[in-house]
């Protein structure tokens, strides 16, 4: 008897072992602000098969907790209050208690350092940060982490905004969350959740790139999650790394929407930013459930070294696309409030108040202007004439903060070279002309890395960069002409954009012959590379024909077929880079041609290359379309010839092998560093 005793005690502590105490998430504590007008989920964990009761201003909710020990239930909807009060959960064994709770607005504050970028850094903080006692603002900071696996808790708490909390806190986060609470007089909750450096894929989750073709090497890369390589710097911009650790946990409390500042670590990717932004917000309002506003800067103007100087500006256009392209979106514009040469703008009250007079505007139907002057249409004279009209939206009191005539305009003719334009305002429009242009047809504003113009409206808001019409190519330098290019014809001839975009469509040619090639034996392709300023470089190599299909000799894409990682035979090498092995009819190429994904991986056994490092070795996966290469390599010297990679992006290109991590130009994104792109294929 005493036996069977001890066994069923011995039982039920195990049983009783297996039960969890009643848990809340980590952003239940004290000094929380709830959304109002909304549902507001409260969830944890407790006793499997028990039943949990929520109490709070006056709603009273139960719930089962599930055989895995967790639960779920919604407040209903409330108004705004600034009563403290008390959320009350209780479940089998424990109760738990959340006091000094507040009803307002609560909004997601995330990006990287200019978001992150606290108010003891900022200029002119000293004051604000003095008078910052605001116990209707509450204030929540997310630690830095990242992980492999979503995690459930976050070590932080909500506090009051006094002095000593908002010192380390966000300043573009503190200054909108100050204008809200001034101009709607309720709580207002900010969680900010940000992270100097980060790009915006670590942000995302994983049904967030679901469904964007563009996107396709990102969900090779996630599914499975591989281990992370234990180097932190690498680890926390690993795709869905930082959504992990510093967003999953805050889900699905609820939020009214999102503010943005990030785009500095991604900004040579023009246009593919539009479709990472659109998985990110694909993702994050999927697993919220609603589709919250979203509100994002516009980084600032910066040197970013010897860059292209357009390079920024098509990141920009990128960004304003983000709000023509998805809803219930917008963008605060801070080119009037930067320091050139520093990242960080220090000025961080310009940001956080446009964001909030965005949130105002649209989201909270405040009749207020919100925007700067923005692009409408372009009129051309009816009879011919040397200007162009630019007409603006949000352009009422259009003129410029110094009352000097507007800067940053430039028009081009028919020989595609920007010029800059005199411009005059005439009412909400712009009227552009310059003496060196006889017939314009396109324009662009603000179109430079380093361009801070003075064109507002009356309410003190800039416009921001823009282009309109269709600028003809500008006329390329003079072919590099090379001894063994002797007898051979030129079928395509390629000016590389910035932005490829070749895994959606195919490449647009300046020279397309291919109808007429006819047959050949010899294939041979010429790579010319310059910087501003700088001498053309180049790299030229023919080799005996691998394919008798003209369209597989060009640019791989899906439509063509072209998918070759093979050795060439009769590989002839030219180029005036210091270290090309120069060869003539040599048996140690190889080429590597693929529309989709490749790995490191040595598939075809190239002596000398390796499985771990992409060089003149790698493999193809079945990922088309995706990131795409078209390499061409003497393998016998080690060397890369040449490379142009990344369809999806801001192309990647060079001659010989490249530095760091690989030696084909794998991930270096360094397209938008040349001002002259071209690639030449001919044959014999």
């Amino acid at each position: 008897m005493k036996k069977i005793l001890f066994i069923a005690i011995t039982t039920l502590a195990l049983t009783l072992s297996l039960f969890a105490d009643l848990t809340l998430p980590t952003l239940f504590t004290d000094h929380m602000v709830l959304q109002r007008e909304q549902p507001v989920p409260v969830w944890g964990t407790a006793d499997p098969s028990s039943t949990i009761t929520v109490e709070f201003a006056g709603q009273k909710k139960t719930t089962p907790v599930d055989a895995d020990g967790k639960w779920r239930t919604d407040l209903d909807p409330m108004p705004a209050s600034s009563e403290p009060r008390s959320l009350q959960v209780s479940g089998f064994k424990s109760q738990v208690s959340v006091s000094d709770v507040l009803v307002g607005e609560v909004w997601l504050c995330s990006g990287q350092s200019n978001m992150e970028w606290s108010m003891k850094k900022s200029s002119g903080d000293p004051a604000a940060i003095a008078a910052a006692n605001h116990p209707l603002i509450r204030l929540y900071k997310t630690p830095k982490v990242f992980s492999r696996t979503p995690n459930d808790k976050i070590n932080a708490a909500w506090t009051e905004c006094t002095p000593a909390t908002v010192t380390e806190f966000s300043a573009v986060a503190y200054y909108f969350g100050r204008k809200l609470q001034q101009e709607l007089d309720v709580p207002i909750g900010l969680l900010q959740s940000a992270w100097g450096g980060t790009r915006i894929e670590p942000w995302t989750p994983p049904c967030g790139f679901e469904g964007f073709d563009s996107l396709a090497d990102i969900r090779e890369k996630i599914n499975p999650m591989p281990a992370l390589d234990s180097n932190p710097k690498n680890d926390r911009q690993f795709p869905t790394a930082i959504y992990n650790g510093m967003i999953h946990a805050h889900i699905p409390f609820a939020i009214k929407g999102a503010i943005w500042y990030q785009g500095e670590s991604n900004h040579r990717e023009g246009m593919l930013y539009v479709d990472k932004t659109a998985a990110l917000l694909k993702g994050w309002r999927t697993l919220w459930g609603y589709d919250f506003p979203y509100y994002l800067v516009q980084i600032a103007p910066f040197q970013y070294g010897q860059e292209d100087p357009t390079v920024l500006a098509e990141f920009w256009e990128a960004q304003t696309k983000i709000v023509k392209r998805i809803p219930n979106t917008g963008m605060a514009v801070v080119s009037d409030a930067t320091t050139l040469n520093n990242i960080h703008p220090p000025n961080k009250e310009v940001p956080g108040t446009r964001l909030a007079l965005l949130a105002l505007d649209n989201t909270y139907g405040k009749d207020i202007v919100s925007t700067g002057p923005t692009f409408k249409k372009m009129k051309k004279p009816l009879f011919g004439g040397n200007t162009l009209k630019i007409v603006f939206d949000s352009a009422e009191g259009l003129t410029t903060r110094d009352g000097k005539a507007p800067d940053f305009f430039e028009i081009v003719g028919e020989d595609g070279i920007f010029k800059p334009a005199q411009a005059v305002v005439n009412g909400n429009s712009i009227i552009l002309s310059s003496s060196e242009i006889a017939k314009p047809v396109a324009m662009r504003f603000a179109w430079n890395k380093l361009a801070t113009p003075n064109l507002m409206n009356a309410a003190g808001l800039p416009a921001p960069a823009f282009r309109a019409g269709e600028a003809p190519e500008p006329k390329a330098p003079q072919l590099t002409s090379i001894p063994k290019m002797k007898g051979f014809k030129i079928v395509y001839q390629l000016n590389i954009p910035t932005a490829c975009g070749y895994a959606n469509s195919a490449p647009k040619y300046s020279v397309d012959n291919s109808a007429n090639a006819g047959s050949f034996k010899q294939i041979a392709y010429l790579l010319e590379l310059q910087k501003t300023g700088g001498e053309i470089l180049y790299a030229f190599a023919s080799m005996d024909a691998f394919t008798n299909d003209v369209k597989q000799i060009a640019v791989p894409t899906v439509a063509s077929g072209a998918r070759f990682m093979q050795k060439i035979s009769n590989l002839t090498v030219r180029s005036n880079v210091n270290g090309i092995n120069e060869v003539t009819h040599s048996d140690g190429g190889n080429i590597e041609f693929w529309p989709g994904n490749y790995g490191a991986q040595n598939g075809n056994t190239i002596e000398g290359a390796t499985d771990s490092i992409y060089d003149f070795g790698d493999t193809g996966s079945d990922k088309i379309p995706g990131y795409g290469c078209m390499q061409v390599h003497n393998w016998k010297a080690k060397q890369t010839v040449f490379a142009f990679n990344k369809w999806n992006s801001t192309g990647e290109m060079g001659i010989g092998n490249s530095q760091g991590k690989t030696r084909d130009w794998t991930f270096t994104n360094n397209g938008g560093s040349y001002t002259l792109r071209r690639l030449t294929v001919l044959t014999k």
